[in-house]
C-alpha cells in the first residue's frame, strides 16, 4: 500500500475511474516493447508499468482488492457441485471461504447458471459485498448514496425546516467530495471506511473555507450519520469514530461588540437607509431574538401596546414559548413597521431586492440579514470583521447588565435556560468599570 506521501505525487483525484485507469495504463504499455518495433527494457516492463500505477493511485480506497480483501469465485465440479469465494470475517480479519452450493439446480442448466452466478458474485464482491458481514447488517448490500437519500427521506420528516436543510448541506458536500475523488456511485455502503472517512476530514482541515467550528459541525453530524445508519443495519462499525474534533481554543468567537459610537452610527445610518432593517436589528438588540426567529415571526406576535414580542416554540430554538420585553427606546423605531396584515411575516420574502425587508406572505432567509450587514452596512460604516449582525445581541446583553438590570431578568429576556449562558453573551468592555474602580477592597 502506497504511503499518504506517495499517494498525493501525481494524481489529482485520489480514486480515478476504471476507464481512466484503462486509458493511463494503455500509455504505459506503448513502452513495454509489447507492439513490433519496440525494444523492450526492464526499465519500463510491463510489470514495471503496473506497479508504478499502482504507487500513484489509490486503487484501495473505494474498491476491494482481489486476493487481499476477497478471492474471485470458482466453480467446483463433482458429486457436489459449488460455487467457492473468500471474503474477509470480520471476527478475525481473515479471508474465509463461503461455498454456495448448486446440486439443487437441475442438471442441465447448472453450467450455465453456475457462470452467471459466478459474474453476479465476482461483481458484487468487487463493490464490497461481503455476506459474513451481512448477517449483522441486513442493508449492507445497499449502495451508500442509497442510504444516504433513506436517512434524509426519515429527517426532512422528523426535522424542522433549517434543521433538514444543514443535514442535506453535509450530505451533499460529503458526496460531492467523494464523486470528485473516484466514488463510483454503485458503491456499497460498507466501502466507506474509516481510511475514506479520515481522507475527508483531512480535506476539512486543509481547505483555508473551513473553520475549526465547521470542521467539528461535520464530524459531528457525520458520526451521527453513520450510528443511524448502524442502527438500521447498513454498516457495523462507525467509520468517523476515533477522529478527534478541534480543540476547543481554536472556535473562540470572532465577534466582539458594538461601542457606543458604533451604536449610534448604526442607528443614525439605518434611519435615513432602511428602517425595516433598523427594526430587525433592534430586535436582535433589545429582544435577544435570534435571526432565524426573526425570520419567522408573524406580525400578529408583535405587540406594540403591550410591549411584547411572542416567539411562538414552533421557530424557537428551544422549543418553547416565549415573551421579550420591547424597551420604550425601542418601540419608535418597530412603529415604523406595516404590522396589519396578521399572518404575514414581518420581514418578507422579496425576491432580487437585497434591501427590501418589508412584510410579506413568505418569511426572508435569515441569511438574509448577515447578507444585508456585510455588503451593505459594514463598507458604509466602516465596522471591522468582528462586528457583526449577531454581535448585537452579544451587545444587548452587554449594555443591558451594564445598565443595571438584574441578571435573572436578562436571563428572561434572552430565554436562557440558566445564567451561566447567559453570560456567555456578556461582552467584555475595553474601559474600566466605575463601580470596581470604586471598591474599597483595603482596610482603613
Amino acid at each position: 500500500m502506497a504511503s499518504r506521501k506517495d499517494e498525493q505525487i501525481e494524481s489529482p483525484r485520489l480514486f480515478p475511474s476504471n476507464s481512466q485507469r484503462n486509458r493511463e495504463l494503455e500509455g504505459n504499455l506503448v513502452k513495454t516493447g509489447t507492439k513490433p518495433g519496440q525494444h523492450f527494457s526492464l526499465h519500463n516492463s510491463l510489470y514495471d508499468s503496473l506497479q508504478e500505477l499502482c504507487k500513484e493511485k489509490k486503487m484501495y480506497f473505494f474498491k476491494p482488492v482481489a486476493y487481499i480483501d476477497y478471492k474471485p469465485p470458482t466453480l467446483c465440479k463433482g458429486k457436489v457441485w459449488f460455487i467457492s469465494f473468500y471474503v474477509k470475517d470480520p471476527s478475525t480479519g481473515k479471508l474465509r471461504r463461503v461455498r454456495i452450493k448448486l446440486n439443487h439446480i437441475p442438471a442441465a442448466e447448472r453450467k450455465k447458471a453456475a457462470k452467471e452466478l459466478m459474474a453476479t458474485y465476482a461483481e458484487r464482491l468487487s463493490l464490497g459485498w461481503n455476506p459474513l458481514v451481512q448477517r449483522e447488517t441486513p442493508r449492507a448490500t445497499r449502495k451508500a448514496f442509497d442510504a444516504y437519500a433513506h436517512f434524509l427521506r426519515v429527517k426532512e420528516k422528523e426535522s424542522e425546516l433549517e434543521t433538514y436543510s444543514c443535514y442535506r448541506s453535509y450530505v451533499k458536500v460529503f458526496q460531492e467530495w467523494l464523486l470528485e475523488e473516484g466514488f463510483d456511485e454503485a458503491s456499497l455502503i460498507g466501502t466507506v471506511s474509516h481510511e475514506v472517512a479520515l481522507a475527508f476530514m483531512d480535506h476539512l482541515d486543509d481547505d483555508p473555507k473551513y473553520s475549526a467550528r465547521t470542521y467539528n459541525n461535520y464530524l459531528s453530524f457525520l458520526g451521527t450519520l453513520h450510528s443511524w445508519l448502524i442502527e438500521k443495519g447498513y454498516i457495523s462499525t462507525n467509520p468517523f469514530d476515533g477522529i478527534k474534533r478541534k480543540p476547543r481554543k481554536l472556535m473562540q468567537k470572532k465577534r466582539r461588540v458594538l461601542n457606543n459610537e458604533e451604536l449610534a452610527a448604526l442607528v443614525k445610518h439605518l434611519q435615513k437607509e432602511n428602517q425595516e432593517y433598523l427594526a430587525a436589528c433592534m430586535i436582535c438588540y433589545s429582544c435577544f431574538v435570534r435571526p432565524k426567529e426573526i425570520a419567522l415571526l408573524r406580525c400578529k406576535d408583535i405587540d406594540l401596546e403591550a410591549q411584547t414580542i411572542f416567539v411562538r416554540k414552533e421557530i424557537a430554538k428551544n422549543d418553547n414559548d416565549s415573551f421579550r420585553t420591547i424597551p420604550d427606546a425601542v418601540v419608535p423605531i418597530l412603529s415604523k413597521l406595516d404590522l396589519s396584515r396578521p399572518d404575514w411575516f414581518v420581514f418578507g420574502k422579496h425576491n432580487g431586492d437585497a434591501c427590501d425587508f418589508s412584510p410579506g406572505r413568505e418569511p426572508i432567509s435569515h441569511k438574509k440579514f448577515s447578507d444585508y450587514w456585510f455588503h451593505r452596512l459594514r463598507p458604509a460604516l466602516g465596522f471591522p470583521e468582528a462586528v457583526q449582525f449577531y454581535s448585537l445581541k452579544d451587545t444587548g446583553i452587554t449594555n443591558m447588565a451594564t445598565a443595571g438590570v438584574a441578571i435573572n431578568l436578562v436571563q428572561q429576556q434572552a430565554d436562557h435556560s440558566n445564567v451561566a449562558i447567559t453570560s456567555i453573551y456578556l461582552g467584555r468592555k475595553p474601559e474600566a468599570d466605575a463601580k470596581i474602580k470604586q471598591a474599597a477592597i483595603l482596610p482603613k
